[in-house]
């Protein structure tokens, strides 16, 4: 009104067509507010008309970010929220990021804040995950959720971590007995788990493949009678099945199969003893091999502080040189077996020539040096 010479009613009108960003009710009004404008002023017409233009740009500018007041409250108490909830309780915000994570991008973020939190964000864990991410305060870990596996769907994630809640294990054989008679948790769902470290508390994967198989197969889910003693007499659990079996017939002659006596004590037992034999683990590249099979992508961490140096090629590129594209060496992309770090090591030509490197190869890293941002490897071994 005061610089245009615009009635109250068309002044209001402008206002109105910018705050709701319908800016054709701007161009109508143009013709009025230059003229307007520049009647009143006292520079020559075209220099102001450019000091209208510029200004009605600012204008312009600013209704592009305009939003309400009721609008900018909320944004100020969400922003206050966000910050506060991140700083005070940190493993229940990150939990919460992740699972509202859009893509993998918002994965890495939130695992990438965790790790300068000081907080582990693990593969999914027995007493730890539900069907999506969740966390254990005491252990300052998140779990990823069982959903995120094949075929394990929401409804087996949900059962377990009730029964992780409801008792503490010590005994795999008493956790099989009551998945089996309290989840919906079948044999394959079973040794996908195992496949993933589900289960890694109660041994490693190669003594819990073995206990899986006694329990389901030879004692049938704890169900079994009797055993024929051509299958156990000349194995470790004749012993252990005599001591809770009766051998006899009901007239006094050898029975072919021992009747047993106490499923309970045998199946513990059994288990103790596979657990005393000192079995090794299932190698790294078969646990890498047998996750990528499950999970879709290789991403196998065992968690363990002496399985960092134990690197998972992932990708192998040439390195070439700027001023003539000559090959000096290789970028070699890795991943942590231990604690699942990605990083990328320059191989120069000498050492790569000695023991070339492919992907899906599995190597320890014996030594390295680190350039500013650029990582080399100085000495390395194949593991497979």
């Amino acid at each position: 009104m005061e610089m245009c010479g615009l009635s109250g009613s068309e002044a209001d009108t402008v206002r109105r067509g910018i705050a709701k960003k319908k800016m054709d009710v701007l161009e109508s009004m143009m013709p009025q507010i230059v003229n307007g404008y520049c009647s009143r002023s006292d520079k020559p017409r075209e220099e102001a008309e450019r000091e209208l233009k510029e200004y009605l740009k600012v204008i312009e500018d600013a209704s592009a970010y305009m939003f309400n007041y009721s609008h900018s409250v909320s944004y100020c108490l969400l922003g206050y929220y966000y910050g506060y909830f991140k700083h005070y309780y940190p493993i229940e915000f990150i939990t919460s990021y992740l699972n509202n994570a859009a893509n993998e991008d918002d994965i890495k973020v939130g695992t990438e804040l965790a790790g300068k939190r000081g907080i582990k964000v693990t593969l999914p864990k027995w007493g730890v995950s539900r069907s999506n991410f969740f966390f254990d305060k005491e252990k300052n870990i998140i779990a990823k959720g069982l959903s995120s596996v094949k075929y394990i769907g929401e409804k087996v994630g949900e059962e377990l971590y009730s029964l992780s809640q409801q008792k503490h294990y010590d005994s795999f054989i008493d956790l099989l007995t009551d998945l089996n008679e309290k989840t919906s948790l079948d044999v394959r769902q079973l040794d996908i788990l195992i496949k993933i470290d589900f289960f890694s508390d109660f041994g490693n994967q190669r003594e819990l493949f073995r206990i899986a198989e006694i329990f389901y197969n030879t004692f049938k889910c704890g169900e079994a009678k009797k055993i024929a003693k051509e299958k156990v007499d000349d194995t470790p659990l004749g012993e252990i099945i005599r001591t809770y079996s009766v051998s006899t017939t009901k007239s006094g002659g050898e029975a072919k199969s021992y009747t047993i006596t106490d499923m309970t004590a045998i199946l513990h037992d059994t288990e103790e003893l596979i657990l005393s034999l000192g079995l090794n683990d299932l190698s790294d590249l078969l646990k890498v091999r047998n996750f990528t099979e499950v999970m879709g992508y290789a991403g196998y961490v065992s968690g363990k502080e002496e399985d960092r140096p134990k690197l998972l090629v992932k990708k192998v590129f040439p390195a070439r040189r700027k001023r003539d594209n000559a090959v000096f060496g290789y970028n070699v992309y890795t991943q942590s077996i231990g604690s699942g770090i990605e990083s990328c090591f320059t191989i120069f030509n000498n050492l790569y020539e000695m023991e070339p490197v492919k992907e899906d190869d599995v190597i320890l890293c014996k030594g390295y040096t680190k350039k500013g941002k650029y990582f080399t490897m100085t000495s390395y071994s194949h593991l497979y």
